[in-house]
């Protein structure tokens, strides 16, 4: 397992942001995939018209440029055959993006960026009073009006959503790289494809006065996380 190390010395609270409205794809919000993690993931991919993200992109752009410096700092201070190694392959530092563009099949830029979202589900508390017991986490999940959502709830790709995240530097010594996470914390579901069916609004219905579904158990806790009890007033902001 590739091993992210944070490039930070002393813990901080890392910062919060909210993205603009986009497309989910290949989203894992109800349930962890442990398929490469023996720990879960909880994770997806966020599709934005470029003009719609270019704000967060501004924003994010100083902490990425800050992760890289760290990184390059990094990267010199390895042993000197190990970096002599690495630059005879080929491969020396690398500098990870925190999104990519978007290609059709013409293989053309669509004008759309991607964004790629992640939660780890479970670890363990490494030092404190809780020091080696387990904790679990998932994210925490909201209509379009702010209301948790139910477990029985499927979140499909093509879904329209926001998300709610933590940026973190790291730096992974045995590639040479470094970049930004980040961190899944909740998403807003705004127009739900769920179970290869479409929503109400892209049928061109809009909300009336009448019956409404009963509520399920909310989805999404921290409770047991690591990060439980450390919420402000910008966590969870749609």
């Amino acid at each position: 397992m590739i091993q992210k190390t944070s490039m930070a010395g002393k813990k901080s609270k890392d910062p919060s942001f909210t993205s603009p409205k986009g497309t989910f794809k290949f989203p894992r919000l109800t349930e962890p995939d442990f398929k490469y993690k023996a720990e879960g993931e909880y994770s997806l991919k966020l599709i934005v018209p470029r003009p719609e993200a270019q704000p967060l992109i501004d924003k994010l752009q100083p902490l990425w440029d800050e992760a890289i410096d760290a990184g390059k700092a990094a990267f010199k201070e390895l042993p000197v055959a190990t970096r002599k190694k690495m630059e005879a392959q080929g491969k020396g530092f690398t500098a990870n993006p925190f999104f990519s563009p978007v290609y059709g099949d013409d293989e053309e830029e669509t004008g759309e960026v991607e964004f790629k979202f992640s939660m780890t589900h479970s670890g363990e508390y490494k030092k404190g009073p809780k020091a080696g017991q387990k904790w679990t986490r998932s994210p925490s999940l909201f209509d379009a009006k702010g209301k948790p959502l139910p477990k029985s709830v499927q979140i499909w790709g093509g879904t329209l959503g926001r998300v709610s995240f933590e940026v973190a530097p790291y730096w992974v010594p045995g590639q040479a790289s470094a970049g930004l996470s980040l961190r899944l914390k909740a998403v807003q579901v705004i127009d739900l494809v769920s179970g290869g069916q479409r929503s109400a609004s892209s049928y061109g219905f809009t909300e009336e006065d009448g019956y409404q579904a009963p509520d399920d158990e909310p989805e999404g806790t921290e409770a047991d996380s690591p990060d439980a009890g450390e919420a402000t007033d910008e966590d969870d902001d749609f």
